[in-house]
């Protein structure tokens, strides 16, 4: 558990930027940062994590693994099922309660004060991001010099922060005070990791269907039935011609051959509903790793047309259940004696996505 002291660091994160100046006047003054402010340029929360993509396309040329954020949310069913855990999720505010009931005279400033211009709900919106993608994610905070208790807090950006060998935070290189950062542990490892495989194929047949796109008829076989066999050069270009001719606007329908070249088509359309079964497969697996209900990626379950359920009952299902998964590491951690008083919890009101 991490030990806790106040210091700040938030003053260095956004020195130069226009957020200075907007900074609640709740928070105490910062001491002098104990870090050179040349370690810890602001981040874009949509900038890249790692580069790890650059390293395997070297070693690995050809192969094209889903190991970031940014190629995770190519894919469109998982973009849809994290913006819909996200936007829905960031409208909770957390209150406190004790032994199950409110207690609305005691807000913890963390739970609503970023102590920048970035608004809680922005800040846990990119956190519940990165237990998706990540299993973890990482705030810096502001303590109370009297209570040690945190009065704001933001998210770091995944790029930013580490784990070193000594268990402790580093945030550019730079190792942290413990009471400068909170770590969320996540309940999963994160798509990155749970579901690398579920992804790349998901991918890939949004790739099958661009190469569909772009020759939409069914694979033919050239068949030479008479005349002089044709030398390997002849056969590529003959290949490479329909190939080219095919692709062109407007030729795709249309062909020429000679009495000596036979056009067999190889397939029929039967394979496009195998193509629509397969991305509709991909989406249940991407729901299913996320948590969710097929219905919220417009999957279609087994057996669903004998299964009968309103819209309200999924909703419901996905605050109670599907959130929870990515909800409950946040609550959990802010419930922890360094961020409250002993007997006292934060959770998230569902109030306001619920009827």
């Amino acid at each position: 558990m991490l030990s806790i002291e106040y210091v700040g660091f938030w003053s260095t994160l956004v020195k130069g930027t226009a957020e200075v100046g907007r900074v609640s006047a709740a928070i105490p003054p910062l001491p002098a940062p104990r870090i050179d402010p040349a370690n810890f340029p602001i981040a874009s929360p949509w900038s890249p994590s790692d580069l790890a993509r650059l390293v395997y396309e070297d070693v690995f040329p050809g192969e094209r693994p889903i190991n970031s954020r940014a190629a995770g949310m190519r894919v469109p069913a998982a973009a849809r099922g994290v913006n819909f855990l996200k936007v829905t999720g960031c409208r909770l505010a957390l209150n406190a309660f004790q032994d199950g009931q409110p207690v609305p005279q005691y807000r913890p400033g963390i739970a609503y004060n970023t102590g920048t211009a970035t608004s809680w709900q922005l800040r846990n919106a990119w956190t519940i991001d990165d237990l998706i993608w990540y299993g973890w994610s990482c705030w810096w905070v502001v303590r109370d010099p009297l209570t040690g208790f945190p009065t704001a807090g933001d998210r770091l950006d995944q790029a930013a922060w580490t784990i070193n060998d000594d268990n402790k935070v580093e945030v550019n290189g730079v190792e942290v005070p413990d009471d400068q950062v909170m770590l969320f542990p996540g309940i999963t490892q994160g798509l990155l990791t749970d579901a690398c495989d579920t992804l790349r194929r998901a991918r890939r047949l949004y790739e099958i269907v661009d190469e569909r796109l772009e020759s939409p008829t069914p694979p033919i076989d050239l068949h030479q039935v008479k005349g002089e066999k044709l030398t390997p050069d002849e056969r590529k270009e003959l290949v490479n011609s329909w190939r080219t001719a095919r692709k062109a606007k407007g030729g795709s329908a249309v062909g020429y051959t000679s009495e000596e070249i036979e056009v067999n088509v190889l397939e029929s359309n039967s394979g496009d509903q195998l193509l629509i079964e397969a991305r509709n497969a991909a989406r249940l697996d991407v729901a299913n790793h996320l948590g969710l209900s097929a219905s919220k990626l417009d999957a279609t379950a087994p057996k669903a047309s004998l299964n009968y359920e309103t819209t309200q009952g999924t909703d419901q299902s996905a605050i109670d259940y599907d959130l929870a998964l990515y909800l409950t590491p946040i609550s959990a951690r802010l419930s922890l004696d360094d961020c409250v008083p002993p007997g006292i919890s934060m959770e998230f009101d569902l109030s306001a996505v619920q009827d």
